[in-house]
């Protein structure tokens, strides 16, 4: 699947496809919102929620790996290097 093919899929399609085909890979909070990070073939979706977590706020999809910024930073190389 292409990230085109997903984006034109419904919202609840765009859902189900995520959970049966998506792997989470990451996540992160802020002070309003948390979010999951997912990839599925060689594109991610992020999902928002409040910050209870409790509602989906909002989703996006992208293939640019610079997106990642955010959640790579968060990464702790301190025993690697």
């Amino acid at each position: 699947m292409t990230l085109q093919h997903f984006r034109a899929l419904t919202q609840n399609k765009q859902n189900k496809k995520l959970l049966t085909e998506g792997v989470c890979i990451a996540d992160r909070k802020t002070d309003e919102v948390q979010a999951l990070l997912f990839q599925i073939e060689a594109f991610y979706v992020e999902v928002f929620f409040t910050g209870e977590g409790d509602e989906v706020l909002f989703s996006r999809s992208f293939e640019d790996v610079e997106e990642l910024d955010p959640y790579l930073q968060t990464i702790d190389l301190s025993e690697v290097i």
